[in-house]
């Protein structure tokens, strides 16, 4: 064999092992977080995701910390201000980090309906995009079940596969429920370990 395909066979088994690497890492935050199962299809210019996950808190408190989305961190959002509230809706602005350290300004308006253990979403004045999302929480007493439905319909196709997209999508879903625990104070098994470990 030459030395090019050597290098050539060498490069592809670093990017597999890398790839493989990071999918497990994925996986590993995705369960810490709570995620139960996932499905994300493509049809045209929609987009649709459905996922469940477990929130180790009581459903009143899920309920309260998604309806307190102003108060939501994560490394992806800057800020979210609320513009308006009136009864049981609200619109925010959410500033986004987006690619190449563009800003993302989305505007959203919720609505809440605490007897049915619903909260709904979209997005409005987006021209790029139209998205509409619900969350349904189902009381498992010192935990509860968290049922997301989101649908997306994009102004055009992405240059992207759909791997990238389904991969953002789920990712994006994640980062709402890691920060959906840390609202809670709810440390993840990690965290957990490594205070543990300090003296």
């Amino acid at each position: 064999m030459s030395r090019t395909y050597k290098a050539i066979f060498a490069l592809v088994a670093i990017m597999v092992v890398a790839y493989g690497g990071w999918r497990v890492y994925q996986s590993r935050r995705a369960s810490k977080a709570g995620l139960l199962s996932e499905n994300i299809v493509h049809s045209g210019n929609d987009w649709t995701a459905e996922f469940t996950a477990m929130i180790p808190a009581p459903e009143p408190d899920v309920f309260q910390a998604v309806r307190d989305v102003e108060k939501s961190r994560s490394d992806q959002i800057r800020s979210i201000r609320v513009i308006s509230e009136s009864g049981n809706t609200k619109t925010v602005e959410l500033e986004m980090n987006g690619p190449n350290g563009q800003v993302v300004t989305t505007r959203m308006v919720f609505d809440y309906d605490p007897p049915a253990r619903r909260i709904t979403y979209h997005t409005i004045d987006n021209p790029a995009m139209d998205m509409k999302a619900e969350f349904q929480f189902d009381d498992h007493g010192a935990s509860t079940l968290v049922r997301y439905r989101q649908t997306t319909t994009m102004a055009q196709q992405l240059p992207v596969p759909d791997s990238v997209v389904r991969e953002t999508i789920r990712s994006a879903f994640v980062s709402q429920l890691e920060g959906l625990k840390r609202a809670l104070n709810i440390a993840t098994t990690e965290e957990s370990g490594e205070s543990e470990e300090e003296p």
